[in-house]
């Protein structure tokens, strides 16, 4: 039988078997943010992609799968581009139940073609 003191043993986390709630709460924030990812920096050339493909995408009323960056975390949205508003910049994104989700211009990271792992194709 081996006792603490044997090589292998780790004895300086032996007095850490009980954690306070306190601590428990800060390990898991502190978990939670290294899970997310820093948002990506989008070029003019793949900008000009977007454009193209948006704009074929809205003449042939295809479906498309919008990629955006929120708060560490990437999400997808598929659905037609209904309207591009300049203005507030952001895409109006209308999915199969009618439904408009708001992205905003510098949240996204990718739009493609809907069932499609290729970007832009």
């Amino acid at each position: 039988m081996a006792n603490k003191l044997t090589p292998g043993s780790n004895m300086r986390w032996e007095s850490m078997r009980m954690i306070l709630p306190e601590h428990r709460e800060q390990w898991l924030k502190h978990q939670e943010k290294a899970k997310k990812s820093k948002k990506p920096v989008l070029d003019e050339q793949q900008w000009e992609e977007f454009e193209w493909l948006l704009s074929e995408a809205i003449q042939e009323k295809e479906e498309l799968k919008f990629t955006y960056w929120e708060d560490g975390y990437f999400y997808d949205v598929i659905g037609y581009c209904h309207y591009i508003n300049t203005k507030q910049k952001q895409f109006h994104i209308k999915n199969d139940e009618d439904e408009v989700n708001f992205i905003s211009f510098d949240q996204i990271i990718d739009i493609k073609r809907a069932g499609s792992n290729i970007p832009g194709k």
